[in-house]
């Protein structure tokens, strides 16, 4: 793919991902442009997403190492609400977007790809968070540091593929 940039944006208060929990504690969002028809849906960014992360981060973020077991995940799952991929389960979904997350107890998440194919296939990623607890605020006090760093890694190893 031909190199696009990554940039911070505000999440758009109409998506599927905005409207997950009652109460946001943490919330952020990335844009990136690509020439029109680049994906032929948000299935199709989805899978070329997950398929394009390295080992390390396979494992940091959807806790498996093995590239196969996230390829039949896919296949398994066609991406619809309720299957999972590695470890996160598709919560929400539309034609332009899906929502991913884990509900670990101390804190909840959720990670939305969304296509919008108006002039462009601009792709906006968002992650919201909702903490639970004192153990929530410290763990997310942690993760919080390398979050947004994941995020454009994940992003750049897509534009590489």
């Amino acid at each position: 793919m031909k190199k696009c940039s990554i940039n911070e944006t505000e999440p758009k208060q109409d998506s599927l991902v905005y409207n997950a929990f009652k109460k946001i504690d943490y919330r952020d969002a990335f844009l990136i442009s690509f020439k029109k028809n680049t994906f032929k849906s948000i299935n199709d960014f989805a899978k070329k997403y997950f398929i394009s992360q390295p080992a390390w981060l396979r494992v940091i973020s959807m806790n498996t190492i093995s590239k196969q077991k996230i390829e039949d995940s896919l296949k398994k799952s066609n991406l619809e609400i309720d299957s999972n991929i590695g470890s996160w389960k598709i919560f929400n979904k539309n034609d332009n977007e899906i929502v991913f997350g884990e509900s670990m107890g101390f804190m909840d998440y959720r990670f939305s790809m969304r296509l919008d194919k108006n002039c462009t296939d601009d792709i906006e990623v968002s992650t919201v968070v909702t903490l639970n607890g004192s153990m929530g605020k410290y763990y997310f006090s942690v993760v919080k540091l390398m979050h947004k760093k994941f995020v454009k890694i994940s992003l750049n190893n897509l534009i590489k593929t």
